[in-house]
């Protein structure tokens, strides 16, 4: 396997191929999402006239019934956007893989729309019934593992003060071995998830045939996929290194951007009010711009490196299908690849 052709492939394939963007942008936006509500009430406790006891305050009914009817919309809210965002990522991922892979055959370049329409499918869906299947059972493990290296500790229940500290060392012990192990088997199922994904949707498999075929054609070329991982995650960490400085200057555009408008805000609803008003007012007007001005352009990055390790991984599978159907042929020879575009 030619491991830096692909890699010269994908890369003239990202950088030509706009449409493949959007659903780069897309899956870089949901697959690293991560909501989080959390907030807590906060006043400062009073002491009444002649008594030493802090009284607090009393919530009436009406804002206790207002809370739980916002605390309710709120998780509503989140749901759906739980739901439409797994939605987007594996769409946007089942269109990526098809998109390159009929680019590779026919040299066409699809449309955005098209592109959707590719990825609204049965396999979008068993790609999510693949992760979640995965994702339940590794939790379950981890869990009943975590729960064993543990069980040392239950010498604490014990007068002894040896046991404890023996007890204590075995389970740190066993937790360390644990994280190691969690780490190593991550890094494994990361690599066949490329492979039982392209299964699915390049090859039209079900959940277990895909972990099947996956696996097949892994062990073949077992060598040239391991080097293929390793050069990505090469890659990806000296593209990490690269956007650090990015990050900081968009950091600080960001807080300009956003600080100046904010500043301004604050000085007119001071003029008019007092208390929280001008912090809210300045909050409100400033951090969406600060948002926008740093989320837009890490979203457009983060795409095109969705985009690349995409089309990285699935001109491998085709590479190594290619490789497959010439040794069933008995030429031993690699069939010819499309030109490049």
């Amino acid at each position: 396997m030619d491991h830096f052709r692909i890699l010269k492939r994908a890369f003239s394939i990202t950088a030509s191929y706009r449409a493949l963007w959007v659903f780069g942008i897309l899956l870089a936006l949901t697959t690293g999402a991560n909501g989080r509500i959390s907030g807590g009430p906060g006043g400062d406790g009073g002491s009444g006239p002649g008594t030493g006891t802090p009284q607090w305050p009393v919530i009436s009914p009406e804002v206790l019934n207002a809370l739980i009817i916002a605390g309710i919309t709120v998780l509503c809210l989140a749901l759906i956007l739980a739901v439409v965002f797994t939605i987007a990522r594996y769409v946007a991922e089942t269109a990526l893989i098809r998109m390159v892979d009929q680019h590779e055959a026919t040299g066409a370049k699809l449309s955005v729309r098209q592109g959707f329409r590719l990825g609204w499918s049965r396999a979008a869906l068993r790609l999510f019934l693949l992760d979640f299947v995965l994702g339940l059972i590794f939790l379950i493990v981890f869990l009943l593992l975590l729960a064993v290296a543990g069980a040392p500790l239950l010498v604490w229940l014990t007068d002894s003060a040896a046991l404890k500290v023996l007890g204590t060392v075995l389970a740190a012990g066993l937790g360390v071995v644990l994280i190691f192990a969690a780490i190593v088997v991550g890094i494994a199922v990361s690599l066949l998830l490329q492979f039982w994904h392209r299964a699915i949707v390049l090859e039209d498999r079900n959940v277990n045939e895909a972990v099947r075929r996956g696996w097949q054609l892994l062990r073949q070329r077992l060598g040239d996929v391991l080097v293929m991982g390793l050069i990505l995650f090469g890659l990806g960490l000296g593209w990490g290194i690269v956007l650090v400085p990015v990050v900081f200057l968009l950091l600080a555009l960001a807080a300009i951007a956003g600080g100046l408008p904010a500043l301004l805000a604050f000085a007119v609803a001071g003029l008019v009010a007092q208390g929280a008003v001008p912090w809210i007012a300045a909050v409100v007007v400033g951090l969406p711009i600060f948002i926008v001005i740093l989320a837009i352009p890490l979203a457009v990055i983060g795409g095109l490196a969705q985009t690349f390790q995409s089309s990285t991984w699935t001109l491998t599978y085709r590479e190594l299908l290619a490789l497959e159907a010439a040794r069933s042929n008995g030429n031993g020879e690699t069939p010819p690849q499309p030109a490049a575009a």
